[in-house]
């Protein structure tokens, strides 16, 4: 068995690197940036909960976060670059914008509402949707329960809801 005075210098060595790289690493964080904001609604009330994503021009990879309930998001530090930023809540329409991140940047959105009652329902995640069927008549209850039955086994939720079928064409067509 090996004395401890032998493990001394590889000891000293290890620590050395590891404060190296501990030094290093922080300095290499510098030349990212932040993104940070806040969504309003039109009416000017901050919007909670609110889905806010950032993707690099080029990249095939898409960060989000949410806001909190000031209304403010903020993104952990990302590359410096061109970004295309986007927040997105139901019954709102997308705000977008594009960035240049080579500092701390200040993204503020305005969420307009939307007016169109079937374009906010086509946001509604599917079984928000299925939930959401009027299940009040007997007739009512029966429907939603075919659908969720039969549809719903080969498809999403929101797949037979959004798309009609048209029985004298014999084919699906889209609704939009």
């Amino acid at each position: 068995m090996k004395n401890a005075r032998d493990f001394t210098p590889a000891s000293l060595l290890a620590t050395s690197a590891l404060l190296t790289v501990a030094i290093l690493i922080p300095n290499c964080a510098l030349a990212d940036a932040l993104l940070a904001g806040s969504i309003a609604s039109a009416a000017g009330e901050k919007m909670s909960g609110v889905t806010v994503s950032a993707k690099a021009e080029g990249s095939t990879i898409t960060t989000s976060v949410y806001t909190d309930e000031a209304g403010g998001y903020y993104f952990p530090r990302l590359p410096e670059g061109k970004y295309r930023v986007w927040a997105q809540a139901l019954k709102f329409q997308t705000a977008k914008d594009n960035v240049d991140l080579n500092a701390t940047t200040l993204q503020n959105f305005v969420m307009q509402p939307m007016t169109n009652q079937e374009d906010w329902i086509r946001q509604l995640p599917g079984d928000e949707f299925l939930a959401a069927l009027p299940g009040e008549t007997p007739d009512d209850l029966r429907m939603k329960t075919l659908v969720r039955k039969n549809c719903t086994g080969c498809h999403s939720a929101s797949f037979p809801l959004q798309h009609r079928f048209d029985a004298e064409a014999g084919a699906r067509s889209s609704t939009s």
